[in-house]
């Protein structure tokens, strides 16, 4: 970074980072890798559907 930015000139971006940052469900993708994406992506199309609550999901 150039000596003479100062970090009053920076801002700061805060967001949900799966389906607005990125294009994917990142639950959905370690479940992947876990091999377990079969039961794990219903709950999370049903969560983001609304038709279940974050603690039950």
């Amino acid at each position: 970074m150039p000596e003479k930015r100062r970090l009053r000139e920076f801002g700061l971006v805060a967001m949900d980072m799966d389906s607005t940052l990125i294009a994917v469900e990142t639950l959905d993708e370690i479940a992947d890798l876990a091999v377990i994406r079969e039961q794990v992506a219903p709950i999370t199309e049903a969560a983001m559907r609304g038709e279940i609550d974050f603690a039950r999901a």
